[in-house]
């Protein structure tokens, strides 16, 4: 009782978020428990949670039925597009963010100001100007509308500027002295050093890639080039909406699996990397 006593802020405070976390996991679990039932178990009354006969059916009508869109060409799309811009979002907001942080050039802080201002204008003012560029180009209904446009996003900068100044320059200057070029330099020291932040942005800019609907909505016309998003919500129409159930769940549980486990994998980093980060400008 005096444990309980002394440390009931911690006891109540776990209660809390263990209660919340439940009631988060209540409709996930419904969608998992009605993708894997027949169609016509769907609506029971009363439901019930455990399926009385477990089918893949309706993942097999998901994925090798094509009704609007090729789900499975929209889940490969997605998966190109997402880890294609999670991969060079990190290594163009690196390079940038270390010039801010250890090249000292006239201008320097005023870039900064202006990219860290750029998070203040909404992605929609954008929308319309970056469209015409792209038709210019004839970039509309290719991987490179739905990568390029992403590339310069300024959460990346700010997050690894900050990140890069909280390491001791001694370590960059050792370096140096040892022979090693300023390039050499960044990926050999200061890349595993920031491979906390580096996974924290890796994590956020491959959930926003996954799950953006606007922008291939806009861009890809084509159904074979559609992203997930895209692809279920014309799947979703296409069985009015409510009709088939099994079906729509089935497809909506596919499409968390690639983030849940890139989550699951890379969570660990995502606090470390938030709080070494710091909020100084």
């Amino acid at each position: 009782m005096a444990w309980l006593r002394r440390h009931s802020k911690q006891v109540i405070l776990f209660a809390c978020l263990t209660i919340l976390a439940l009631l988060w996991l209540i409709p996930v679990l419904w969608a998992i428990s009605t993708s894997l039932k027949p169609n016509p178990h769907t609506y029971r009354y009363p439901p019930r949670w455990i399926p009385e006969q477990v089918t893949l059916q309706n993942f097999k009508e998901v994925f090798f039925t094509i009704r609007t869109t090729p789900i499975w060409r929209a889940y490969i799309n997605s998966l190109i597009v997402s880890l294609s811009t999670t991969a060079l979002v990190l290594v163009v907001s690196s390079l940038a963010a270390y010039a801010l942080a250890r090249f000292d050039f006239p201008g320097r802080n005023l870039v900064f100001g202006i990219i860290v201002s750029s998070l203040l204008i909404p992605g929609q003012i954008t929308l319309v100007p970056v469209f015409l560029r792209l038709y210019r180009w004839g970039w509309l209904n290719t991987y490179k509308a739905l990568i390029v446009p992403g590339l310069a996003g300024p959460f990346g900068v700010f997050l690894l500027r900050q990140f890069m100044l909280s390491i001791p320059r001694d370590l960059e200057d050792a370096a140096r002295i040892d022979g090693c070029s300023k390039f050499r330099t960044f990926y050999s020291i200061v890349i595993p050093l920031i491979k906390p932040a580096l996974t924290t942005l890796g994590i956020f800019t491959f959930f926003g890639s996954w799950n953006d609907f606007m922008w291939p909505l806009i861009v890809m016309t084509k159904r074979n080039m559609m992203t997930l998003p895209v692809a279920l919500q014309a799947y979703l129409a296409a069985f009015n909406y409510m009709i088939e159930a099994g079906y729509i769940l089935a497809a909506s549980v596919a499409a968390t699996v690639p983030p849940a486990i890139f989550f699951l994998i890379f969570r660990r980093y995502i606090v470390e990397g938030i709080t070494l980060s710091g909020l100084k400008l």
